[in-house]
């Protein structure tokens, strides 16, 4: 029996020698792969710097046919794999590649091939040849971090025998067609293992043939534009252990309750659209070790069950809004991320947070904590300490912080900290980042500042310390400073102090300092790019050498609300060629306006004196994103070049309370990117310019106070984010009403304020109807504004408008996104209140006033629960005030006098905090507030007809006859003296109106 097993192991042994010969040693027998490989290499370019891995070097640049030994074996090639005498595997990632591939690229031609990893070069945003369809073998694909763009080949989709796709890394420029990608899936189901396309612009939904995948260990898709609810399928394969769909905005779904044995090691669904709660279920994935649900929509309190995780490294559940207490983690010993900020939770943290020793980072900021914090001195670990925004009780700064000394990063923005800052504080030396901002904090600041010689960033802001700025020009590595609202003490500068010597700042906020001239250090500073010096008291010129500092790198200055008068020497074109925010709004400048930098994209000269026209250079400023001249004296009109800006990057244009002349110039094109168009209070004339149907993305429009004429532009209806419209005290006049066949609906309107017009007819029921946003009765705290893109930032620009709410006309600095409002007074619209505004079920206000509106008060008006203003004053209804509207608890202002009414006037809750003001004008109104008491008597009900008297004949009797001569010639008094009431009312109008 023995020779036979010596002679199987002998033959198994030759077959092994010679597999392994074949593919590292002997000759290949089809040299064409070699010569393929090396024509390769002739046809690319190599870029030494085309590459950021530090252990990159160029692979191909050793290939060589013409070897010394005579042999041409490229199986021996760096990178190159072989089997039974094919090139089988090809790893050039990180080989400094450089420029487009083609399809006819003799690469494509190695059949053969069941590896190709093209990663970490640069192909110079080509696309991904089409000829690598050819490779039908190909189990795994690399092509991350290397320069593609454009469409992903459809003969990618067809490759079934693939095993790991990778893709990421290609800075959004790759697009996979949706259909392509179902392809994908679906023909490699049995084989796919790793799925890696993050970044890669698919627009789709998750196909559902996904679930089927089931050898896929690694989905990562994040940032793809991926839309429609999650496959829950997905979360029970068996064989995943990496799921990450982060940042897909738009993809929705719920979590599932887990069962049975999972081996995820990483779950990260974060800013993607997730809802409902986290199943406590969750708990079952004991082998994860990150658990990411940042941003995603999560409510409901952290199930205890998250303690059963213990091999997570990472849990970060950032920006949802679960509620309730957290939970004891003391079982999580592995954990050295915790990320709970920007939820609701409430509760005092648990004490047993102190037994996470591995803790590096640890954010529990913008919750509802309360209570008094524990000592957290065994997290000695902590890199990484932000609480921001708590509600905390009192407390100082303890000295348990001092063992806290890996600190670099600190977050005790408004956390009710209060008392002086310990000296002892500023042994925490490795800090690079420190907020203190928004707390009681008092004193002055030690001297023991100076240990901080590692910091960059220190907020300081909305406290109540005094400052030696000589300090902070001590800490050279100090690039960024917030010093508002404290009071601040600065050294004296003398001339030998030059550039070199003098600390340069990148950021410097000394907002509400009570400053009263330009601090002297500033005159040597050379790298600032934003400064802010608003809400200060410094009055006069602006210094001629402020024409000098940092002229290469400020981006942002801001000088808003001081007693600034002007310049002390002018200069026509501002000298900082990166500057970006120019705000000198609220001052005391006069002359005309002051020219900005070609840079510019925000430039306000608000709320001063300045006068003349608006310069025809402005026009060229194509950077510009915010113009803002309100509140001036600017006379001329709008001058039509601005249609340049229309054309460019302009989102705000606000030229409200000048004195404007003209037309509104018909300058705005398909192009523009306008949100806001703010021209009122002006002496504006004509039309409303029929191009700002093509604002598509025009978000607020205020025309009112000037003398624009014309019917209603309905055509505005068209806009698809317009949320409000303000037409208010202009001489538009007509009936409203939608045109047939022309989808003009408003579709996000939220304000509209045509008040003070001639407009006639019948209230606009139909669109009553079709504004459906009022519809929505969400709470949405969120207010209406733009972003402005700078260089490095994103800045934020606040909607504003005026309008009349609760009888008084309000200025709103910020506009709730949820705030919805309809203000049709001072028209001459007739006829009833529709029944369609009870389906207005958003509204906050609604006001009807000084119209001629006939009939009942519509009990409906009762289904508007939002309701917090309701004016229906100076009209003509009848009847009853509906007994409905009681239930309407947010009522603060209410008004219905100078009507018709009659009857008992309702009572309980809000009715019963309205004045005698609310009715007086209604002779028949009775019942609190009025003095008028409310009998019992007969003719107080409803007069009840018989069926004897309803058979009876119609025609008049003489008494009727008598009866009815008293109503005519009582009809004819009343007519003759109202009408001499309203003639004068409406001249009263017309010469308040046109006073201008």
């Amino acid at each position: 029996m023995a020779k036979p097993v010596h002679v199987f192991m002998l033959i198994l042994l030759l077959h092994v020698l010679e597999s392994g010969l074949a593919n590292e040693f002997s000759s290949l027998s089809h040299v064409d792969e070699c010569s393929l490989l090396f024509q390769f290499k002739e046809n690319m370019s190599i870029n030494n710097s085309a590459s950021y891995d530090s252990r990159a070097y160029p692979k191909v640049a050793s290939w060589n046919l013409n070897r010394s030994d005579g042999e041409r074996n490229c199986c021996l090639w760096d990178g190159v794999e072989c089997r039974s005498g094919h090139v089988i595997g090809l790893d050039l990632s990180s080989s400094f590649l450089y420029g487009p591939i083609s399809s006819n690229n003799s690469l494509f031609n190695l059949i053969h091939l069941r590896m190709l990893n093209l990663a970490d070069n640069d192909f110079r945003y080509s696309q991904i040849p089409s000829g690598i369809g050819r490779l039908s073998q190909l189990a795994n694909l690399n092509l991350s971090s290397s320069g593609f763009s454009g469409e992903v080949p459809k003969q990618i989709s067809k490759l079934r025998n693939l095993v790991s796709l990778d893709l990421t890394g290609n800075w959004y420029r790759l697009k996979l067609q949706g259909s392509d990608f179902q392809n994908l899936v679906q023909n490699s189901s049995e084989t796919l293992r790793e799925l890696l396309l993050s970044e890669v612009n698919i627009d789709s939904e998750l196909p559902d043939s996904l679930v089927n995948s089931s050898s896929l260990t690694s989905l990562v898709m994040s940032n793809c534009g991926l839309y429609g609810e999650f496959p829950a399928g997905i979360f029970s394969l068996q064989t995943l252990q990496l799921l990450d769909v982060q940042g897909n905005y738009e993809l929705t779904g719920y979590i599932p309750e887990f069962h049975g044995n999972s081996e995820l090691k990483q779950l990260n669904v974060a800013f993607t659209n997730f809802q409902g709660s986290i199943p406590a279920s969750i708990g079952n994935l004991t082998h994860l070790n990150i658990l990411d649900l940042t941003s995603c929509a999560f409510t409901g309190a952290l199930p205890a069950s998250v303690s059963n995780l213990t091999q997570l490294t990472t849990l970060s559940l950032l920006y949802n809004k679960l509620t309730g207490s957290l939970p004891s983690l003391e079982k999580l010993s592995n954990l050295k991320e915790l990320y709970l900020g920007g939820n609701s939770m409430i509760g005092q943290i648990p004490f047993s947070l102190t037994n996470l020793t591995r803790l590096t980072a640890l954010d529990l900021s913008g919750n509802e904590f309360t209570g008094s914090l524990p000592s957290l001195q065994s997290l000695s670990n902590l890199t990484f300490f932000i609480l921001n925004g708590n509600n905390f009780d009192r407390w100082k700064l303890p000295d348990w912080f001092v063992k806290l000394n890996k600190i670099t990063t600190l977050g005790l923005n408004d956390v009710n900290l209060y008392g002086e800052i310990p000296s002892s504080f500023f042994n925490l030396t490795q800090v690079i980042f420190v907020d203190l901002s928004s707390n009681q904090l008092k004193g002055k600041l030690s001297t023991s500042l100076l240990n901080f010689q590692k910091l960059e960033s220190f907020y300081l802001d909305d406290n109540n310390i005094s400052v030696d700025f000589y300090l902070f020009l001590s800490l050279k590595k100090l690039k960024d400073l917030d010093l508002s609202g404290n009071n601040i003490t600065f050294p004296v500068i003398d001339s030998r102090h030059t550039n070199e010597t003098q600390h340069q700042f990148i950021m410097l906020r000394l907002s509400s300092c009570n400053l009263k001239v330009f601090p002297e250090f500033l005159r040597f500073q050379h790298q600032l790019g934003y400064l802010y010096l608003d809400n200060n008291n410094i009055e006069g010129l602006i210094p001629g050498w402020m024409w000098n500092i940092s002229k290469e790198t400020l981006e942002i200055l801001s000088l808003t609300e001081n007693l600034i008068m002007g310049f002390e020497q002018q200069s026509p074109i501002a000298p900082w060629v990166s500057l970006q925010n120019l705000d000198l709004s609220h001052n005391m400048f006069h002359g005309t306006v002051p020219l900005p930098p070609p840079t510019i994209i925000m430039y306000s000269v608000s709320n001063n004196n300045l006068t003349g026209e608006i310069p025809l250079l402005i026009c060229d400023l194509l950077s510009l994103q915010l113009l803002d001249l309100s509140f001036n004296n600017i006379t001329g009109s709008i001058p039509p070049c601005l249609e340049k800006l229309s054309n460019s990057n302009l989102t705000v244009l606000n030229l409200r309370r000048n004195t404007l002349q003209g037309t509104i110039p018909n300058i705005f094109t398909t192009q523009s990117k306008l949100e806001m168009i703010d021209l009122s209070e002006n002496k504006l004339e004509g039309q409303v310019p029929r191009s700002l149907e093509k604002c598509v993305s025009l978000r607020i429009l205020d025309l009112g106070y000037n003398f624009i004429e014309g019917m209603f532009p309905f055509w505005l209806g068209a806009l698809p984010e317009l949320q409000v419209l303000i037409l208010r005290f202009n001489k538009f006049h007509g009936i409203i009403r939608i045109p047939g066949n022309i989808k003009v609906n408003f579709p996000k309107l939220g304000i509209i304020d045509l008040s003070y017009n001639s407009f006639s007819g019948d209230l606009p029921h139909q669109y009553f109807e079709e504004w459906l946003t009022m519809k929505e009765t969400k709470a949405n705290t969120t207010y209406m504004q733009t972003s402005i893109e700078e260089y490095n930032s994103v800045r934020y620009y606040w909607f504003s408008l005026q309008i009349t709410n609760k009888g008084v006309k309000m200025n709103y600095t910020k506009i709730q996104n949820a705030f919805f409002a309809v203000d049709l007074s001072s028209n001459m619209f007739t006829g009833k209140i529709p029944e369609s505004i009870q389906t207005l079920t958003g509204l906050h206000a609604l006001n009807l006033s000084n119209n001629e509106l006939s009939g009942v008060i519509p009990s409906s008006i009762g289904n508007l629960v939002l309701l917090e203003s309701l004016d229906l004053s100076s009209n003509k209804l009848s009847g009853m005030i509906p007994q409905d509207l009681v239930q309407l608890n947010s009522l603060a202002f209410f008004n219905v006098s100078n009507n018709s009414l009659t009857g008992r006037i309702p009572q309980g809750k809000q009715f019963n905090t309205f004045s005698n003001d609310s009715y007086i004008g209604n002779q028949a109104l009775c019942g609190f507030p009025l003095s008028m008491q409310c009998g019992d008597s007969e003719e107080s009900k409803p007069p009840t007809v018989s069926f004897k008297e309803d058979t009876e004949s119609n025609f008049p009797t003489g008494i009727d006859w008598v009866v009815i001569l008293i109503g005519v010639v009582t009809g004819l008094v009343i007519g003759i003296v109202c009408g001499d009431h309203l003639t004068t009312r409406y001249y009263k109008w017309f010469f308040q109106r046109f006073r201008k």
